[in-house]
């Protein structure tokens, strides 16, 4: 070997220096990977905890807004000695509020209203329960559904000796349309239009409704 070395020195010295910097590369990367496996882990880490911190869905939302109904009366005369016929269409105006909660989302909701109406000489107070399908794409949202309605019916002095009674009670079914647009995933504006058939023993037959306020959601 002594032999061999003393006869290549050039070329023994030059594979030594090879090994030796092939060596010092190798010891050089492994902190390299080390780091990378830890930023990795650490990437890794950090995408888990974003994925369970993300937001849940606004499954509920309350909307306070103005309201409107008409109505088509029974044909009906006066409770009065004149004996006179009534009149056949009113027309009422107020607010609403409403809470609603999505069951499916995106797809089924539940909601419940609370609507409080006015003229000269009456005033209602329905209770609605709405089963909505709802779809929604982008910025805009549809519903459909089905409504049960109760009514409390309060007439004025004049009003109720026409009618000839205080307070009517008055139960009904029917069906609402209507949208939204979204502001903000917090915050919609909404228009439904709904129509209810009262086939109780009431003034009123016919119900034609809408609402339009803004709606919260949380």
């Amino acid at each position: 070997m002594t032999g061999i070395i003393g006869f290549y020195p050039k070329e023994f010295a030059l594979v030594a220096l090879c090994v030796l910097l092939s060596n010092a590369s190798t010891s050089a990367a492994q902190p390299s990977s080390s780091g990378a496996e830890v930023a990795e882990d650490r990437g890794g880490h950090e995408g888990g905890k974003d994925i369970n911190e993300e937001e849940q869905p606004l499954l509920n939302g309350f909307s306070f807004g103005a309201a409107y109904t008409f109505h088509v009366l029974r044909d009906r005369d006066s409770a009065e000695t004149t004996g006179e016929p009534l009149r056949t269409l009113e027309h009422l105006g107020g607010f609403i509020l409403s809470y609603e909660r999505e069951l499916i989302p995106e797809h089924l909701a539940l909601a419940i209203a609370k609507p409080f109406y006015f003229s000269r000489e009456r005033f209602d107070t329905p209770f609605d329960v709405i089963l909505r399908g709802i779809f929604r794409k982008g910025a805009w949202k549809g519903f459909i559904g089905a409504v049960v309605t109760w009514n409390i019916r309060v007439f004025e002095e004049e009003r109720a000796e026409q009618e000839g009674e205080k307070n009517l009670m008055s139960f009904g079914i029917g069906a609402v349309i209507g949208g939204a647009y979204y502001f903000t995933e917090r915050w919609s504006l909404d228009l439904e239009i709904g129509y209810a058939y009262i086939p109780t023993d009431d003034i009123v037959t016919h119900e034609i409704s809408a609402a339009l306020g803004p709606l919260f959601h949380f």
